[in-house]
């Protein structure tokens, strides 16, 4: 009997010692996907609309933090993606056509403002925002012009409001309302962005003799509760610009 219980006892043991040995754990492998070559004029969100692909999870994967600061040449991670694609490259604007969206001096209105704002969106164009203000019952488009970043025009492209077309005043008089897409407390304007509002102002406060201190930010306006354009909104140094 107690021969027969020892057995049992050397048995019971074996099959616990069994079970605790730790059992075959594949290898961790990285999610599929592939690697996608920044090309020459691309941005992260072109490349992230071709795929399909969220651009903050682009940007968590790839460790980027400045979603701007993609340089051409440089290795993304794209998940869920079986083969890379072609990415349409921007064309580079030209001042010539700046100049024909504004047109020739208008005596219609004195203009002696300029004011800056951002969307505090990522995406978008004139023709979404006028969406937008017009379900707000804002009579469409509150701005005279709106400077893409990419996302719902080109990058650095001047679309022209309705309001600059029949040159009619927003809410402030004698003040033109210039937006550039983008969330500047979250993101930096797109040099294309900066080039071209620089030229826009430019072209601006030439034409209608507007002083250099009557650019002005939103945030800048009395009685105005914003934060618009945003922190990282280079003001002093577009204002630098415009005086060279």
């Amino acid at each position: 009997m107690a021969a027969l219980k020892l057995f049992l006892f050397s048995f019971l043991a074996f099959i616990i010692c069994g079970c605790a040995t730790i059992p075959y754990q594949p290898p961790i492998t990285q999610a599929p996907g592939i690697y996608h070559i920044v090309g020459s004029g691309q941005n992260l969100y072109r490349i992230s609309k071709a795929y399909g692909v969220d651009i903050k999870e682009i940007m968590r994967l790839n460790g980027i933090r400045n979603p701007n600061e993609i340089g051409v040449g440089e290795r993304l991670f794209i998940p869920r993606v079986g083969k890379p694609l072609f990415i349409e490259p921007y064309q580079p604007l030209a001042l010539e056509p700046i100049e024909n969206l504004v047109g020739p001096k208008r005596y219609r209105v004195k203009w002696k403002y300029i004011t800056l704002h951002h969307s505090a969106t990522r995406e978008g164009n004139a023709e979404v925002f006028d969406r937008n203000h017009r379900q707000r019952g804002m009579g469409g488009l509150f701005y005279h012009f709106v400077i893409g970043n990419g996302t719902g025009s080109r990058d650095g492209e001047i679309e022209v409001g309705w309001r600059w077309q029949r040159q009619i005043e927003v809410e402030r008089p004698r003040d033109i309302q210039i937006c550039l897409v983008g969330n500047f407390n979250r993101q930096n304007i797109t040099p294309a962005q900066f080039n071209y509002l620089v030229k826009l102002l430019k072209i601006l406060t030439r034409q209608y003799s507007i002083p250099l201190f009557h650019i002005r930010r939103h945030r800048d306006l009395t009685g105005k509760i914003t934060e618009c354009p945003g922190d990282s909104f280079p003001f002093y140094k577009i204002l630098a610009e415009v005086r060279r």
